[in-house]
Order: C-alpha cells, then sequence, then structure tokens
C-alpha cells in the first residue's frame, strides 16, 4: 500500500510539472521539468519560496526563471553552496565544542591547583578549624567542576545531534540532487560519478565490469499517439521493473530520453548478456493500460547493447562501445540483445580510438528521434 501512495502521489507530481510547462508555454526539458516537479514535491523549500514569489509577481513563468531556479536550486551549483553551507554549520559546531573542551581545561588547571594547595595546607595545618575550612573550599571547587562537566557532556551530546542531522540533511540534499525525478532511478550526473568509480576499481582489481545500454523500443511514435502523460508512465514502468530485476551492487541510470544505463560489476559480458535478456522478458510481459478506461495499449519492448570493461578503455571508449551494440541491435530489428566484443588487436589499439558515429552500422546519429 505504500508503494502505491507513492507511487500515485509522484505519479501526480509529475502530471502537474507537465501541465504547468505547457501551460507556460515552456518546452519540456529535463531542468524545466525538475523545476516543477521539486515545485509540487515541496522537498525544496528554497526553490517553492523563490517559485510562489514568481508565480505572485507576474503572469507566466518564463525560460529564464527556469534557467536561474534550477542553477540555484537544483544545479551544480546548487549542491556547491549546500555543502559549502554543511561545511560552515559542522566548523561552528566544532569551534564551539573546541572553545568548550578549552574552557574545561582551563578550569580542570585550576582545579589541580586547588587541590595542590589544599594538599600544602593540610600538611601544614595544625587546628581541625583551619582543616574544615580547607574541605569547604575543595568541596565547593569540586561542586563546580561536577557542574562544569555536566555542562560539557550535554553540549557535546547537542553537538553530536546537532552534527548528525546536518549530515543527514546534507547527504538527502546530495542524494535528491542525482535522481531523476521522473522515473527516481539515478539521472546522468549520478552515473558519471559511479561509472568513474567502477571503472578505478575495475582497473585496479583487474575485476570485471559490464555496461549495457538500453532503449525502448519506437518510444517516440508511442509518445506521439498516445501522449506524455502515458510516456512518462511508460519511463516509470520500464524504470521500476529494471530495479526490481537487479542486485544490490549494480547502478541503474536514466542516460536520457527514453535511454537507460546499467553498470554490473563484477560481471563478464557473458553473463551480462543473460542479465540483459532477463531484463528485456521481463519487461515483455507488462501491459500498458490507460487507467481512465483500463485499455489496453500494448506491451514494452526494449533494445539493449552490452560491453565489457577492458584496462585499456576509458569512460567514453566504453559507453562508446556499448552504445554501439545498442544501434546494431537497433538495426537488426529491434527487441534483442547485442554484445559488443573486440579482438586481442583492438583492444591492444583502444587507447589510440575513440568510437563515433562512423562505428555504429547502417544508423545516424538522428536515429533514435526518427522512429
Amino acid at each position: 500500500m505504500a508503494t502505491d501512495y507513492k507511487y500515485t502521489q509522484t505519479s501526480n507530481w509529475a502530471s502537474k510539472a507537465l501541465e504547468s510547462l505547457l501551460r507556460h508555454e515552456l518546452n519540456p526539458t529535463p531542468n524545466n521539468f525538475s523545476v516543477f516537479y521539486y515545485y509540487y514535491a515541496g522537498t525544496n523549500p528554497n526553490l517553492t519560496m523563490f517559485m510562489d514569489a514568481l508565480i505572485a509577481s507576474q503572469p507566466a513563468i518564463t525560460q529564464a526563471n527556469c534557467d536561474e531556479l534550477y542553477q540555484a536550486h537544483l544545479g551544480i551549483d546548487a549542491e556547491q553552496k549546500a555543502l559549502q553551507a554543511a561545511n560552515s554549520a559542522i566548523e561552528a559546531e566544532v569551534s564551539r565544542v573546541l572553545e568548550a573542551i578549552d574552557r574545561a581545561a582551563t578550569n580542570t588547571s585550576e582545579y589541580n591547583q586547588t587541590l595542590d594547595t589544599f594538599s600544602g595546607e593540610l600538611n601544614a595545618t595544625k587546628s581541625l578549624e583551619q582543616i574544615r575550612a580547607a574541605l569547604a573550599k575543595v568541596s565547593t571547587e569540586t561542586r563546580s567542576m561536577v557542574k562544569q562537566n555536566e555542562r560539557l557532556s550535554e553540549q557535546l551530546a547537542n553537538t553530536t545531534q546537532q552534527l548528525t542531522e546536518l549530515r543527514y540533511n546534507f547527504d538527502q540534499a546530495h542524494k535528491e540532487m542525482q535522481i531523476d525525478p521522473l522515473t527516481e532511478v539515478g539521472n546522468r550526473k549520478y552515473f558519471d560519478n559511479e561509472l568513474t568509480h567502477a571503472t578505478t576499481e575495475a582497473r585496479d582489481n583487474a575485476a570485471p565490469l559490464s555496461l549495457l545500454m538500453i532503449d525502448i523500443d519506437y518510444f517516440k511514435k508511442f509518445n506521439d499517439t498516445y501522449g506524455h502523460v502515458i510516456g512518462d508512465q511508460v519511463l516509470r514502468l520500464v524504470a521500476r521493473t529494471l530495479v526490481e530485476n537487479l542486485k544490490g551492487r549494480d547502478v541503474i541510470a536514466r542516460f536520457g530520453g527514453e535511454e537507460f544505463v546499467i553498470l554490473l560489476p563484477q560481471t563478464r559480458v557473458d553473463d551480462a548478456e543473460k542479465v540483459a535478456n532477463h531484463l528485456r522478458s521481463s519487461l515483455a510481459t507488462k501491459k500498458i493500460r490507460k487507467r481512465s478506461t483500463n485499455e489496453t495499449l500494448g506491451s514494452v519492448t526494449v533494445s539493449i547493447g552490452a560491453a565489457e570493461f577492458y584496462s585499456a578503455d576509458d569512460n567514453e571508449s566504453f559507453i562508446a562501445r556499448a552504445d554501439a551494440a545498442l544501434y546494431q541491435a537497433k538495426d537488426q530489428g529491434r527487441n534483442r540483445v547485442i554484445c559488443q566484443s573486440l579482438s586481442p588487436e583492438e583492444i591492444k589499439n583502444l587507447s589510440k580510438k575513440t568510437l563515433t558515429f562512423a562505428d555504429k552500422p547502417n544508423v545516424s546519429p538522428s536515429d533514435s528521434e526518427v522512429e
């Protein structure tokens, strides 16, 4: 039930975002969509506040407004500002703790001096009255030290809690900036970061790593026929199905448009092909229905290209080889998996060559937009 509620809620935000883009005559680009999606989601208070002010002061949101809002609250600059704010807050808390510890050290030193004085006085005293006076002084100082330690402990506990909250809030903001708002899988920035980590680990440990490039077959035609709202439902369905059929270490992201990418650590290309065919078969069983009429609109098929990482690869050549395999799958009739493999000589020459669209058989660069 919780999952159904979350799906309905996010679908509602996505629908409102798209409706607003059309109403304000804005192109439904990923950045523009993100601005309105997070506005309706209400998870970015600063974005919401500035958007409310714009809506109250002018008849329509402009492209310039969208660009400014995205850069200020959702782009890389916003993430850097969040990091700087978190660092400043943490530094302030640490400074307060260090000051408290410094005060405690000073008071402890004074307390030790009191004890030394008491010891000297005790050795020199000859009357009961002098001993009582010395004891009273030490007792007073001891109570003061106990209270100070209690205050220091309380301050340290409060600081620990505040630092934990700051870290949690920053981690949440950082996570949101790397999530595609429509499909709720990683976005391109997230994938680029994970790809760098994965290829570094694979190269350092001589471990296998494979990449799947996945493209929804005839998506543009489907989108044009049934509309963007249904198209968005298809994208969410594909993302959810992919996530449900992957393991914990696997990395999934939306690469752009109707393309998804999956990194498979510790996986040879032969096993990646099996994973890809399992994903393709799982998606083929899904039926797309129009909720208002329960009409079945068809099923989803995908074309998948797979490639294995070689030590001579860089990120670009690794992606390009998987992308070339994807275009072969599309060129050979779609709804299939093609693996891109290299001969020993081609592997040796990897560092000397970057794959381009010219390496993709019988396909033009605009093929993904012409169904």
